[in-house]
């Protein structure tokens, strides 16, 4: 026999109808993001080198005007983090519209404090190959070798 959930409070209504919309207007705001100034990077801005997100928003917005190899260039973390963002916002529309929860997200919501160690630590894996690549290629898009930190790793790599 087929689990059937309750019907979704008002609230919890409006709740995913909110983070639809949040979604929805990241995308939009990625989809001007060439027109609009680059947002700056603290990390970057110290350092000079790419912290594990920088290039995600040029990356993400190129992903969305259909440019993969661009989107990979700057940033491949965007393209998961893309569909992942898809995928939340497509669940809580259709939660909306149905008034109903498609699964039961308690357990998916204890979850997540489990799962926080082992994110960071996947983009601590993530940040450094991103950073030598970006050291290696050089990418001046992500590094700024006018920065002593940033100058003083590109030449311990040999650059």
């Amino acid at each position: 026999m087929k689990a059937t959930h309750p019907p979704l409070l008002p609230h919890e209504r409006w709740l995913r109808l909110g983070l639809a919309s949040l979604v929805g207007l990241a995308l939009a705001f990625l989809a001007l993001h060439s027109s609009l100034p680059a947002l700056p990077c603290g990390f970057r801005s110290l350092t000079g080198l790419p912290c594990a997100m920088c290039g995600g928003t040029r990356s993400a917005s190129a992903l969305l005007s259909g440019d993969w190899r661009q989107a990979l260039y700057l940033n491949a973390l965007s393209v998961p983090v893309l569909f992942g963002a898809l995928l939340v916002a497509g669940i809580a529309l259709i939660e909306t519209l149905r008034g109903r929860a498609l699964a039961e997200w308690n357990p998916w919501k204890r979850r997540l404090g489990q799962l926080l160690p082992v994110t960071l630590l996947l983009l601590l894996g993530w940040w450094i190959p991103h950073m030598l690549l970006a050291l290696k290629t050089p990418k001046p898009e992500l590094i700024d070798l006018q920065n002593p930190i940033a100058a003083k790793a590109a030449a311990w790599l040999g650059d």
